[in-house]
């Protein structure tokens, strides 16, 4: 396998560079949906949690008056 010398890279032909740019674009836009996807998760998490803590609350306020019959 031949050593790339990063410090002296070669002139990219034309298809080499539209082909960079283009990837380049495309990594910009995966990056872009992956944060866009932890936000959407990180709300689904925080939106569950208060539904539990608003559960776990009504629970305990039914649990706390006592039975008449």
């Amino acid at each position: 396998m031949k050593k790339v010398n990063y410090n002296n890279p070669r002139k990219l032909e034309e298809s080499e560079y539209e082909e960079l740019v283009r990837l380049r674009a495309e990594n910009a836009y995966i990056k872009a949906e992956i944060e866009v996807i932890k936000k959407e998760i990180a709300l689904r998490e925080e939106k569950e949690a208060a539904r539990l803590k608003a559960k776990k609350q009504r629970s305990s306020k039914n649990s706390g008056s006592p039975d008449i019959n």
